[in-house]
Parts: structure tokens; sequence; C-alpha cells
């Protein structure tokens, strides 16, 4: 539920003027619920909201207090108090019984921290007032240095090759592939086609694997990445888009399962021909990647070159080789 509502409602101000938060997107929103307005806690934490709001917007987030109140009387309580962040009128409960917060009728007191893209990173239930303004912008300014740092599980994923033998539930393969599926694309023209692989049709493509791949015969699932050129745009200068957009997809598919504790690593050793037919791809496709699906396993159970690489630093070029601040990066010799 909390999800689905995010910044996507709109309230009157105390103004009486409906006001969107999804013109807050881009930035951080403390989402604060209270039971009624003047009243002595109500009161005190509108205050103390009030001291630190230089503060929290330094933090590029926005203040903004949810009650049953009448915009009438919450022009009242703003202008009594001096208040001047968002204060929104929920007389009818929909947004406080969306965000679980009413209890038989009664609007409990709690707090929401909403991240640039909306969605609810930290909450707070049965505030008790002292202290509490503060507990948030605190939180808050550990989220937003935290947020500007590389996204964790794109930071942690890794071309893993151990593997265990236990199955990967069907429901966790469909979660993967329906993150892939939100990747952009040209034009949402949505290019990519996944097969997955289980039972005797991942065995007939693994015997389409080189020796090389031997640690992908482990595999419970596998799922080949398809396309054809037709299926997205086709651009100046020979630049057939649907390559990249599987790439993406791909990418979101990795970062997926990266957050769910899964192995999901693409290869490109395989041999097409046989692995189309077998999972029905047809001929004027291209198979693009199959990407190898499991549990990590023991890295014991791997050859010594594929032992070290599981087990050693990630190893990456420098920024500088691979970017170029208006220009190319000039090549490595």
């Amino acid at each position: 539920m909390l999800f689905q509502f995010g910044l996507n409602f709109t309230l009157p101000d105390k103004e009486g003027k409906p006001l969107d938060l999804r013109g807050f997107l881009g930035r951080y929103v403390i989402l604060y619920f209270f039971p009624k307005a003047g009243t002595p806690g109500c009161t005190q934490e509108a205050r103390d909201f009030q001291s630190l709001l230089p503060r929290f917007r330094a933090a590029e987030a926005e203040v903004v207090g949810i009650s049953p109140d009448s915009p009438q009387a919450l022009s009242k309580f703003a202008q009594k108090e001096r208040l001047e962040f968002v204060l929104l009128s929920d007389a009818e409960g929909k947004l406080s019984q969306g965000y679980g917060v009413s209890l038989n009728g009664k609007v409990q007191r709690a707090t929401f921290l909403l991240d640039r893209a909306g969605i609810v990173r930290w909450a707070w239930h049965k505030v008790r007032v002292p202290g509490h303004a503060g507990e948030v912008l605190r939180t808050l300014q550990a989220l937003y240095h935290a947020d500007l740092a590389v996204n964790p599980w794109i930071a942690v994923r890794r071309a893993k090759r151990a593997l265990k033998l236990d199955p990967v539930p069907k429901e966790l393969i469909e979660r993967v592939i329906e993150a892939a599926h939100l990747a952009p694309s040209c034009f949402n023209n949505q290019p990519w086609r996944f097969v997955v692989a289980q039972g005797e049709k991942l065995e007939a493509v693994k015997k389409a694997l080189p020796g090389g791949n031997y640690w992908a015969l482990k595999s419970p699932a596998m799922v080949a990445v398809a396309s054809h050129v037709d299926l997205d745009c086709r651009l100046s200068d020979n630049r057939d888009y649907f390559l990249f957009d599987c790439g993406m997809a791909v990418g979101f598919l990795m970062v997926q399962a990266t957050q769910m504790g899964l192995v999901a690593h693409p290869i490109a050793g395989y041999d097409p021909l046989p692995v189309k037919e077998i999972l029905g791809i047809p001929k004027d496709y291209v198979l693009i990647t199959l990407v190898v699906l499991g549990w990590p396993g023991d890295p014991a159970g791997l050859g010594e070159k594929h032992r070290e690489l599981e087990l050693g630093p990630r190893v990456r070029k420098p920024l500088s080789a691979v970017c170029g601040w208006n220009e190319m990066p000039k090549e490595e010799k």
C-alpha cells in the first residue's frame, strides 16, 4: 500500500487549493501525520519541524504535515505558529488509511521518509514528540549521503560462477524477468524476448556449452535473451538499437537478482544454433546471451583460475580509461 501511494496523491492545502505531491519528485519528502492542529503534542511537533526546516531543506527535503483538519483550521494553525512548510487536509481519511495510520477512525501520530523517487525508505509509528524531529533529520541526512554513493546492489554485483544445485522458485525467476521488462527502450518498443530453460530443455541447452563454462552445468535455470532487428529502432550510421535495449534489460535483471541474493551471470560461450532449436527461437532472431541463474555456491568446486577470480578483488579499469570530458578518452597502449 505504501508504494502504491508514495507521492501519487493530491490533497487540499491550508488554502484549500489541491496540491499534487508528485511535484516534489526529485526531492526527499517528510510526510508526518498528526491527529489535530492546535493540541499540545501537535503544536510542539510542528514547532520542532519548523525549527529544523532550514536543515531539512539543506538535505533537499520538504516537510509535509497531514491531518484530518479542515484547510481553514490548518491555515489558522500555520499562521499562529508561523509554519513555513506544507500542511494538507486529509478530511476523508483516505491517505491515513492507505498509510496504515488510522485506527478506529483516529489518526495515529506517524512519520514517513520518502526518497527522491517517492519510495518510502523509513517509517516511524506511534511517534513520541520529544526529540522526534531531530531523529528524522539525522536519518534523512544519513540517507542523503548514502544515496549519493553508487547503488549498493550495483557495487556488490559480481559475475559469480560458484553455484548450488538448489532450484530457484518460479516466482523468483518471474521477479527478475519483471525487473528486466521494466528497462527503457527506443520508443518503448520492448524488443527483448526471454525464454526460461529448466528441466529437460535446460539439460539439452547445457550440452551446447563449451568446456570453459563447466561451472554453468550446476545452474537450475537459464534465461535465453533473444531479439530481432525489426523489433526496435533502426537508425543512421548502422545503429540497430535492439542490442542496446536488450543489454539494458539484462542489466536490470542482474541488479534485481543481486538484490534477491541470486547469481545472474550472462555468458557468450554457447553454440547458438542448437540452443535456438531447443528453445523454439526463430532462426532469424539473434540469441544475444544466456543468463545463468542460481544460488551462490562453494568456490571449492571451481577450477583454480575461476576460483581465484571468484575470491579475488573486483578489477576495473580507471574511469579515466573509459570516460572522457568533451572528447573520447585516450586508448591505453
